[in-house]
């Protein structure tokens, strides 16, 4: 359903394209559109991998806004975890390396201060820069598990490359927006985007609503972004 040669992504004006684990799912959804109504072939599911296909670049796009809005959204409960084991364990070696370092340096260095004043010193240089680097270290390395409905560590792929997409192609925008309706609330799908014929996103986006934006507001704007 790719146009050619005219910057559009899809012939139609308003798509959706949606998310399954398996293709088993991704067909079954297919089956339950056509079956609600929606004519079987506006509705594909695509090959997978796709890499360069129409479906998965407007998709790669979806999640990429998504992303970069989410960019400073707080981290999992399991990284907080890690992060603070990290603080913990790295000051105290912070704290006793420093403070070793301090006792050297005054003894080596035969410094005017007192050797209790240095060990204070080390210790806290130690306690600081250990914290930091524990803190970092440990955030990053626990896995954000959270969110994942399998408790497993994340997929580094991006869900367009990792899950089977489906689209919906419409001429109208109750049709898209009936279909994504179904896909999200009754399919469960891991997530549902709204693009126009160029493949740009168009809020609604997946989990960050706009209910200030007029009904059908940005569906009239579908292909000018």
């Amino acid at each position: 359903m790719a146009a050619v040669n005219d910057g559009r992504m899809f012939d139609t004006p308003f798509n959706v394209v949606a998310g399954f684990r398996t293709r088993q799912q991704a067909e079954a959804a297919a089956r339950r559109l056509t079956s609600a109504g929606l004519p079987p072939a506006s509705v594909e599911v695509e090959p997978q991998p796709d890499a360069g296909g129409s479906v998965e670049t407007a998709e790669l796009r979806a999640e990429m806004q998504d992303e970069l809005s989410a960019n400073w959204a707080a981290v999992t409960g399991r990284q907080a975890r890690g992060a603070l084991f990290g603080l913990a364990t790295f000051a105290v070696a912070g704290l006793a390396v420093g403070a070793v370092i301090g006792l050297i340096a005054n003894l080596g260095l035969g410094l005017a201060m007192s050797v209790a004043g240095t060990m204070i010193i080390g210790a806290a240089v130690g306690l600081v820069a250990g914290a930091t680097a524990g803190f970092v270290a440990g955030g990053g390395v626990a896995p954000r598990t959270d969110g994942n409905r399998d408790g497993t560590f994340d997929d580094p792929r991006p869900l367009a490359e990792r899950d089977v997409l489906l689209a919906v192609h419409a001429a109208e925008p109750e049709t898209a927006e009936r279909a994504a309706r179904i896909l999200r609330d009754d399919l469960h799908a891991d997530r549902v985007d709204l693009v126009d014929a160029a493949g740009t996103p168009l809020p609604p986006q997946h989990g960050d609503p706009r209910p200030a934006d007029p009904e059908g507001y940005w569906w009239k704007q579908a292909g000018q972004g």
